[in-house]
Order: C-alpha cells, then structure tokens, then sequence
C-alpha cells in the first residue's frame, strides 16, 4: 500500500531538517512508540504499539536510515517490525522531502510504501488505509507543534 502525505511546518526548512535526522525526535512525534534505541547511526531498534480496528498489535522492529541528503533535502527509511502474538509483520519504506515555502515555512512531503504481511493483512485495506493516514498525519502536526514551541 502507498501512502502520501504533505502538510506545511511553520519553521526554517534547516530547523525541520535537523529535527527530523534526529531519529529520537521522530520516535517521540510517533504516537505508540513504546521503546526506541540506537544501535548505530543508523539503525534503531524499538516497538510500536497500534490499535487496528478491535485488535491491539505490538510491533518490535528495526529502522534503518538509507539516506541523508540535505543537498537536495531529502531523508530515507527503512523499517521491518514483527507481531509475534497476532502473527505477521510490516515492511516500510518512507521518503521524505523537504520544500521550503518561505523563511519560516516548510512544506514536509512524505511518501510510504508499506507491506502487511501474514495475518495482519486480513485486517483489509480500508482499516489498515484509514489507521496509517492517521498517524501520519499526526505525526506532521506532532513534529509542527514540537519546532513552533522550539521558536
């Protein structure tokens, strides 16, 4: 399933910019992050708790940062996280850039690419198209909230 999501951040495209590479900051704006630590620069391991229609999933993973390329504003993750209680699992891949609309405004696009597998696909699309809308765009208002309380 693909996702997309834009919305504008009422910051410098430099401050979003810093903010997001900081894996700790991301983990924080995402609603269900039960644990999250670092194994190296660029791999992070953690659980995601979610609530998908009537059943509570707990995903322990990995996420991997593939890039970082501030020249043209762009960062890319990777991640794969279990069930083990439901059965299945996810695989993730998310790209995000960054548009600067003005000084102190920045346009976040993201693009996901998402894989249920095993059992957690029998939830259907919708349920799962409907949840992961959600979050993502919560995590664009988290992550505005948290640099307009940074200004």
């Amino acid at each position: 399933m693909k996702f997309e999501q834009i919305c504008t951040i009422t910051a410098s495209r430099s401050d979003v910019w810093d903010f997001l590479m900081n894996m700790e900051n991301v983990a924080n704006c995402l609603s269900g992050v039960q644990k999250f630590e670092q194994i190296d620069d660029d791999h992070f391991e953690g659980t995601l708790r979610v609530k998908v229609g009537p059943v509570s999933l707990s995903f322990q993973g990995s996420v991997y940062v593939e890039a970082r390329d501030r020249e043209i504003w762009r960062g890319v993750v990777r991640a794969e996280a279990k069930d083990r209680k439901v059965g299945g699992g996810v695989r993730a891949h998310l790209n995000m850039d960054l548009v600067e609309k003005g000084s102190t405004e920045t346009e976040m696009r993201v693009e996901l690419d998402t894989h249920i597998l095993g059992k957690i696909g029998e939830f259907g699309q919708p349920v799962i198209r409907k949840k992961t809308d959600a979050m993502l765009q919560d995590f664009a208002k988290t992550v505005s909230e948290q640099l307009s309380g940074q200004s």
